[in-house]
């Protein structure tokens, strides 16, 4: 593939040159405009292409860039995809994935058809379907489930020029030769060095003598938000993975992390916004499907809503009385919305990087009563001059003080929720800025009206 001509007016005109090629059914012009282009920029517009040019893309392409368009599709789409290749070139493109990819995909297959399948694990050699069905047994939410055997571990005793000889034999097949682990008896993890390390020892050196025993690792049942956290933290691009006796049984790449973190925040963007379907892809999805994502969130927050109305209808001879109460109920209750918004998710974003803990909750809530204090006063001062503007000075103290009161109490809500769930083992997510927003609506009529039936002597 050619890829020296990269820029955006270049990519352009291979992308329209596709399009053409494509749409006159001429293949070897589809062929010439494949090769001027990325894997990653034929994803990226992969939408525009039409269904049925889909495949003759997946045909032409080479098989190691028809594998890598093909391992970044949605799981039906795939699944479609290899039903309707020709034969051959599903071997090609089941040989050129990698193994954590391949496993992805027949599981996605099985869904659909298991004897279609198990009719793609019989054109697998035995060794990498027993690899396949192995790696098939992990939760796919699990390390083991992401990670991938394609690794390269050595002993301790082989000489550096040893290993460099291992490397040129089983480096083909590997995911990465970078870092290099050191596996010993029953294939236990006992170090790890790097290309680096090889490069500047004397070739007589032993790899005992050389490797850093201080490995981070993780089990192959941790979960694949924690392992992406450790990634993060340690700054690495692959990571071990050990079973329950310690022994190395495959590595996670950076890219799988990155499928991770981006798995885990679409859920996390769903569930912050009331959308219970975190596999939805909204312009692969029908009516039907957006309808049954959102119906159930937004049912339990109007009915969390009525209580606001039934609220109102309690103190309907207080905001008879005096009429200026109204005209304020929509700016005080939007800003505890806000705020209480704003606080759980500064806080469901700090579960979720592990910046704070359950046990952090008594400082964690003094901060945000501080904090809501201080909002609320400086947000109070700003609303109590609109309220001089207007002429409604006899509601002055109970609009300040019911927006400082509010404030603080939502700041407090929006951060106790979140922990609360998370306590109770559940996904601080769950805890959706809807859902804050009636509570604080619920919250800021007791506090408003209650304030004004007090002060007012009403």
């Amino acid at each position: 593939m050619n890829y020296s001509n990269t820029d955006s007016g270049t990519t352009q005109y291979a992308l329209e040159a596709l399009q053409s090629a494509l749409a006159e059914a001429n293949a070897t012009r589809v062929k010439t405009a494949l090769e001027e282009l990325y894997p990653a920029q034929i994803l990226e517009h992969w939408s525009e292409f039409a269904l049925e040019h889909r495949l003759p893309i997946l045909t032409l392409l080479s098989p190691a860039d028809a594998a890598e368009v093909f391992s970044h599709l949605e799981e039906g789409e795939q699944a479609e995809l290899l039903e309707a290749l020709p034969p051959g070139r599903v071997k090609e493109l089941l040989d050129s994935l990698s193994l954590d990819d391949l496993t992805d995909t027949i599981n996605a297959v099985e869904e659909e058809s298991p004897e279609a399948a198990e009719a793609l694990l019989q054109q697998l050699d035995p060794q990498t379907r027993a690899e396949v069905e192995e790696l098939s047994t992990y939760d796919e939410d699990e390390a083991g489930g992401i990670m991938t055997p394609e690794y390269v571990a050595v002993r301790d005793f082989m000489r550096v020029e040893e290993v460099f000889r291992f490397l040129r034999r089983e480096a083909p097949d590997a995911e990465t030769i970078d870092p290099i682990y050191v596996v010993g008896t029953q294939e236990r993890l006992e170090g790890v060095l790097t290309l680096r390390d090889l490069i500047i020892t004397d070739p007589k050196t032993k790899v005992a003598e050389i490797m850093n025993t201080d490995v981070v690792s993780v089990k192959d049942d941790t979960k694949q938000e924690e392992v992406a956290r450790i990634m993060a933290d340690y700054n690495f691009n692959v990571l071990p993975v050990v079973d329950e006796r310690g022994a190395l049984v495959g590595i996670i790449t950076i890219d799988d992390v990155v499928d991770v973190i981006q798995e885990e925040a679409t859920e996390d963007i769903y569930r912050l916004g009331a959308v219970e379907a975190p596999e939805l892809v909204y312009s692969k999805s029908g009516v039907w499907a957006l309808w049954s994502a959102r119906v159930r969130w937004l049912v339990i927050l109007v009915v969390g809503a009525m209580f606001s109305s039934t609220i109102l209808e309690g103190f309907q001879n207080t905001l008879q009385a005096v009429t200026a109460l109204t005209f304020y109920i929509t700016i005080l209750l939007g800003a505890g919305g806000n705020t209480g918004n704003q606080s759980s998710t500064l806080i469901v974003r700090a579960l979720a990087m592990g910046d704070v803990r359950g046990r952090d909750t008594l400082r964690i809530l003094g901060k945000e009563l501080a904090v809501g204090m201080l909002l609320g006063m400086t947000l109070a001062g700003l609303l109590s001059i609109k309220v001089l503007i207007d002429g409604h000075g006899e509601v002055l103290l109970v609009v300040g003080l019911s927006l400082a009161v509010l404030m603080t109490l939502t700041n407090m809500l929006g951060a106790v929720l979140p922990i609360g769930i998370k306590k109770l083992g559940l996904d601080p997510a769950l805890i959706s800025n809807p859902l804050i927003a009636t509570l604080s609506d619920i919250t800021g009529l007791l506090v408003y009206l209650t304030l004004a039936r007090w002060l007012l002597h009403l």
